[in-house]
């Protein structure tokens, strides 16, 4: 018994990478067979056609949340301002 412990002790590293290797490979499987089960929402996402820029809009809002979009469209607006002021302004090299 005391051989196997020493044994372990030697080559911990290779012990840590299997564990490891094996937390992952089941981290893996489950999320992949989660990632392919229909939800909900998602079914109801399935159900809207997009035809223009209002229905896209209801079918992002469908799946994303409000706060989310509109963090995107601040950010795109900060992008648009910042861009416009800094036009004219050449780098100091």
């Amino acid at each position: 018994m005391l051989m196997l412990y020493l044994y372990v002790l030697q080559n911990q590293w290779l012990v840590i990478a299997l564990l490891s290797g094996a937390a992952l490979v089941l981290i893996m499987a489950l999320t992949y067979q989660a990632l392919w089960l229909p939800r909900g929402v998602e079914k109801r996402s399935e159900t809207i056609k997009v035809r223009g820029p209002a229905s896209f809009f209801r079918w992002l809002a469908s799946f994303i949340p409000w706060v989310i979009i509109l963090l995107i469209g601040v950010c795109i607006a900060f992008t648009l301002c910042e861009v416009t002021q800094n036009h004219a302004i050449p780098p100091n090299w």
